[in-house]
């Protein structure tokens, strides 16, 4: 196993990157001082201190003065502790899956088709005055404006409304008009899309309202109902992929300052990581679901890490499609000291699945 992936594996056990890197010097090197471990790991000399102090506090190395700060590397027993939690986590999970796979509740998840598309756009009315998280849309000018009250209700009970908009036709090339003045109270955010698309809506992660593009199969109108948490990430990526990401923003309801709301975890961590590796500290508040007793989770802290194996942050739009299969994790130190690994949607392994993560303040 190479540096890289060693210090990967002590990262996805708990430690942050600059604990990792500091850690793999110091048993290496047996025993030196802060400078010459900082050297070494490429800790900044201003961090170096504390990471060493909080690498003391797990028992995993320790620390004492020789006219300066030294630490050298304890017995490896405590790391081989976490290596083990983490491999019985893995354990777990994987049987935990084999369970859920093979006794399925299918009593809470329907789909459905129906005959008419507008019976999707019908549906998704009843939804969205009862969204309590978020919404995400594709839809046409005219769809926006037949559904403009009831996203102005969803948007007014605090709900993330994310619209990509998209012409009616190929031949419809300046849908917009003076719509832009009429996104302001009906939407946090809009995108326009320059190609025709299916209408969609995903409602709270699992309500899916789904109708074709009805010019091109007018003998085969169809729409789809899917109240399904799995299946609802398979449209999440379709729009997250085709209809969000590669497309310009049209309407932000955001005038940068905070606090700042996110819904979808790399967009944060495309804003904060330069923050947190810039040594600024930036605190947060996060809505979710604890992973393994799934009760609902409200946590607040400190970012002390970000892990994002992903493209750098200032990647071009059009090249961001690697990015999505790549782990990104938050790591918060709350007030009591607890280290607690926040993820996204679909998280498996992180402590906390996160609805929303609220940037709260930055200071330097």
């Amino acid at each position: 196993m190479d540096d890289e992936s060693f210090r990967e594996t002590l990262e996805r056990v708990g430690l942050t990157q600059y604990q990792a890197a500091a850690y793999t010097a110091v048993v290496e090197l047996g025993s030196a001082s802060a400078v010459e471990i900082a050297e070494s790991s490429d800790v900044p000399q201003a961090r170096i201190y504390d990471v060493l102090r909080d690498l003391e506090s797990r028992g995993l190395i320790e620390t004492y003065d020789r006219g300066s700060l030294y630490a050298k590397a304890r017995s490896p027993d405590a790391m081989f502790d976490l290596l083990e939690e983490q491999s019985n986590q893995l354990q777990d999970a994987a049987d935990e899956l084999e369970t859920r796979w093979e006794q399925p509740v299918l009593s809470e998840h329907t789909v459905s088709v129906v005959k008419r598309s507008s019976a999707a756009i019908e549906n998704a009315v009843e939804r969205l005055r009862d969204a309590e998280n978020d919404v995400q849309m594709a839809l046409t000018p005219d769809q926006f404006r037949e559904l403009q009250d009831d996203l102005r209700v969803a948007y007014e009970n605090d709900v993330i409304v994310k619209l990509s908009i998209h012409p009616q036709n190929q031949y419809d090339t300046e849908p917009l008009g003076t719509l832009r003045e009429e996104f302001a109270g009906t939407a946090s955010e809009v995108r326009y899309r320059r190609l025709p698309t299916p209408f969609l809506a995903i409602v709270d992660r699992s309500n899916i309202f789904f109708a074709p593009e009805t010019y091109q199969h007018p003998s085969h109108e169809y729409g789809l109902l899917v109240n399904d948490y799995s299946l609802a990430q398979v449209f999440k990526w379709f729009f997250q992929t085709a209809l969000w990401d590669s497309w310009s923003e049209v309407y932000t309801d955001s005038d940068g300052d905070l606090p700042r709301t996110y819904t979808y975890i790399r967009d944060c961590i495309r804003d904060v990581r330069p923050l947190v590796e810039d040594g600024e500290r930036v605190f947060v508040t996060v809505t979710g679901t604890n992973r393994l007793t799934q009760e609902r989770a409200d946590i607040s802290g400190e970012i002390i890490d970000v892990v994002y194996s992903g493209a750098p942050v200032d990647e071009p739009r059009e090249t961001r499609l690697i990015t999505y299969t790549e782990q990104a994790i938050i790591r918060i130190k709350t007030d009591d000291g607890e280290q607690i690994s926040v993820g996204g949607w679909g998280a498996m392994l992180e402590d906390i699945e996160a609805d929303r993560i609220v940037v709260e303040a930055v200071e330097k």
